[in-house]
């Protein structure tokens, strides 16, 4: 599904989260099929202080999603219909620059790089720590701004 400027919205604009509260600052969208994963995953990120959108699928995603605001998508490599590499060359196209952080148990050997904007993905092999992806959130979010983490 192509991104189009109707979908945009102004960028800072507030968020709802899926519990309903108004978000400030960038959002973590969330894509993982495993709804175990997700929840501890968002729960976790959550009381880390990070604002959330969570979803199921990339087709819930770009449904939802609404391009401008601050954010940093985390996706789970094995996503289905097309994977994580399907949705970011979606967003590629759509000249979206969201940052995103791969997660996956096979990066460590094949990490797919072809295809995909340079600068804007990050890898995380599993199992890790809500540290560690907190560490990559605060990296993909200055490397989004063109600032360095902790600035």
């Amino acid at each position: 599904m192509p991104l189009s400027p109707e979908r945009a919205t102004p960028t800072g604009a507030p968020q709802l989260d899926p519990e309903g509260s108004t978000l400030d600052g960038p959002t973590i969208f969330l894509v993982d099929e495993d709804d175990a994963v997700r929840d501890a995953l968002a729960m976790s990120l959550r009381a880390a202080g990070h604002p959330v959108a969570a979803f199921a699928s990339a087709r819930q995603f770009l449904d939802a999603y609404r391009r401008g605001g601050p954010g940093c998508l985390v996706v789970d490599m094995d996503l289905p219909e097309g994977g994580a590499v399907g949705l970011l060359r979606m967003l590629a196209g759509a000249q979206d620059i969201l940052p995103a952080i791969i997660t996956s148990r096979r990066l460590r050997w094949n990490p797919p790089v072809g295809g995909l904007p340079r600068g804007r993905i990050l890898f995380l092999d599993k199992p890790f720590g809500i540290d560690e992806l907190s560490r990559l959130i605060r990296s993909a979010l200055a490397m989004a701004s063109g600032s360095q983490p902790g600035s």
